[in-house]
């Protein structure tokens, strides 16, 4: 009987995460009570935009457009109020009304918007295999640099699979002679050079001033090329495109 009720749970649980899911944004974010109403929408439009290409689409809808203020992220048309501010990335716009509008009325409203936000893309899978084919050939190859960074400033030196503190592969681009990793790694502090950290430590210490040795790992972005056909691909190129140590 309990097995019978957790399945029926987990069923009901799916079942509620896929409506939701497939709820519009304007929906699922709307609100009201007795004197006002309001939804919210994203969108990859800057705010001004957002306030400058509104006011005609909603006279066309049957608003009542009064005023509008772009630069400042706002808008009035008869009992609706609009805001349009940064929110991350996106740009989050709040359509109002008071006295409160339906659901319907509020989400036709907020539909005029456009441009929202693409889905995040789908995890990479991480094939445990492969990270090991990975890591093997950076062994191998011991050192990469990044390549905008004069004379090997920015580097990580490889000296065994430990130095791996994480290892994750964030994007693959594959074609019949060229293969592409793009991956992040975490790395003990010690094996890595960084411009623009280094720099000034070394600077203070010419001057007598006592600095404390950086501990925390750093944080590597690198692209890894492999080129051949069926089983013979080979590493021929490996670069860094981004380090820091972690803050």
């Amino acid at each position: 009987m309990l097995i019978r009720r957790l399945v029926f749970s987990t069923a009901a649980c799916l079942i509620a995460s896929a409506v939701l899911a497939d709820e519009p944004e304007c929906a699922s974010n709307y609100k009201s009570d007795a004197t006002s109403a309001q939804t919210s929408v994203r969108t990859v439009l800057a705010p001004a935009a957002v306030i400058e290409m509104l006011p005609y689409k909603l006279a066309k809808a049957g608003a009542a457009m009064e005023w509008s203020e772009p630069a400042k992220g706002i808008l009035k048309a008869g009992s609706l109020d609009v805001k349009a501010e940064a929110a991350g990335s996106v740009t989050r716009v709040t359509f109002h009304t008071s006295p409160a509008a339906d659901q319907t009325t509020l989400c036709r409203y907020a539909r005029l918007v456009d441009n929202p936000p693409l889905p995040p893309a789908p995890p990479v899978p991480q094939d445990p295999a492969l990270i090991a084919k990975l890591e093997e050939d950076l062994l191998i190859r011991h050192m990469i640099e990044q390549p905008e960074i004069g004379h090997g400033l920015n580097h990580a030196v490889f000296r065994s699979f430990d130095d791996f503190l994480k290892f994750e592969i964030t994007g693959i681009d594959l074609s019949n002679d060229r293969r592409e990793y793009r991956v992040s790694m975490l790395l003990p502090r010690e094996t890595v050079g960084i411009a623009r950290e280094d720099g000034p430590d070394v600077s203070m210490m010419m001057k007598g001033e006592n600095v404390k040795p950086r501990t925390k790992p750093a944080q590597a972005e690198a692209t890894l090329v492999y080129t051949g056909n069926g089983a013979a691909w080979k590493l021929t190129k490996a670069f860094i495109t981004h380090i820091e140590s972690v803050k």
